[in-house]
């Protein structure tokens, strides 16, 4: 296969973003590429404005009288395109002229990474600027570590490799999660890497999926479900194990993380103490960890003394010693005085 790149996008009433989407994979500076769009049962407008620019604008194909979610809709587009090189991009974020550009390179220079995704720069909908205050990790390592308790790859900025994506199973229909899930499946065969770079514009507003999930409440459950069933092929511990950790209810948390930083060590290399002792390990671990277990709460503020933030948790570790002593001395105390009649 050639260098040639297929952009994939599913969409379900794409407007009013969907033209300004499209504008960013006209404007791109690497001109190999083709689109194809899978419709899911737009109703306004959306199918319309495709037809303005696909074919006659944009090299490509829209599938429309079969919908699916975006994970089944992303499942059938890998099916569907030629290329080795697959771009995601959602038709309410907008590229940066040059992304594709550097992602090609990275992925020709690096053919052991299944996928290179990016930074990116949050927008509202009325394209204001938004700050956050969050960087995705860019090293295999750190991806894999980060993911132990959160998604931190940016979906719509990732080019990955078709094949990679085929080997371990293809997308799965999982909603809000098709993309965790893929992840953390690549993640057991192939390194995965990001860009230091913002190569995207990613859009925040009322209207989008993922907003809605989150605030449901739905979005943690399913990705937490989805890790407890990826856990024992990516980090080595039992669905139950996996779940007291993402339940943060793990009475001795430190057994486990031990247990999947020694796991990590033989399948993917490195040296389990380095990884343990990983700053990006530790912030990982410390999402997990329930406030009573201060036992593994202390092991990680010693394992980061380094950083001024563990002096401060060790006082809280310190706190919660105190006031879990002071509640067993009371009880103990009443439990044997004498009853005044």
């Amino acid at each position: 296969m050639n260098d040639r790149v297929t952009w994939l996008i599913p969409i379900l009433n794409g407007m009013p973003y969907l033209p300004e989407t499209l504008a960013s994979i006209e404007a791109q500076t690497y001109k190999d590429w083709e689109v194809l769009v899978w419709d899911n049962g737009s109703t306004d407008g959306t199918l319309e404005e495709l037809d303005k620019w696909i074919p006659s604008r944009l090299p490509g194909k829209v599938f429309t009288g079969e919908p699916y979610g975006v994970g089944g809709s992303l499942k059938r587009l890998v099916e569907e395109c030629n290329t080795e090189f697959c771009a995601r991009i959602d038709a309410d974020d907008v590229n940066f002229p040059d992304r594709l550009e550097k992602q090609i390179a990275f992925l020709k220079e690096n053919p052991e990474v299944a996928f290179v995704g990016s930074q990116q720069q949050y927008i509202d909908d009325k394209n204001n600027f938004q700050e956050y205050d969050y960087l995705i990790p860019e090293s295999h390592d750190d991806i894999v570590h980060i993911m132990l308790s959160s998604n931190c790859i940016c979906h719509p900025s990732v080019l990955f490799r078709k094949s990679a994506v085929l080997e371990v199973g293809n997308y799965r229909d999982l909603k809000n999660v098709e993309d965790y899930d893929l992840w953390l499946r690549l993640a057991s065969h192939f390194k995965l890497a990001n860009l230091n770079q913002k190569l995207i514009y990613y859009r925040v507003h009322p209207l989008s999926t993922t907003q809605a999930a989150i605030r449901e409440n739905r979005i943690f459950d399913l990705a937490h479900k989805c890790l407890v069933e990826n856990a024992p092929t990516l980090y080595g511990c039992t669905t139950d194990e996996a779940q007291l950790l993402c339940s943060h209810s793990h009475p001795l948390a430190i057994q486990t993380l031990l247990k999947i930083s020694k796991y990590l060590e033989k399948e993917q290399g490195g040296n389990f103490l380095t990884r343990l002792g990983s700053e990006s390990f530790i912030k990982s671990s410390k999402r997990l960890v329930s406030s009573d277990d201060v036992v593994t709460r202390f092991v990680l503020v010693l394992l980061a003394l380094h950083k001024i933030d563990s002096y401060y948790e060790m006082i809280g570790i310190i706190k919660t010693i105190l006031k879990k002593g002071y509640k067993k001395i009371n009880k103990y105390i009443n439990s044997h005085s004498p009853k005044i009649m």
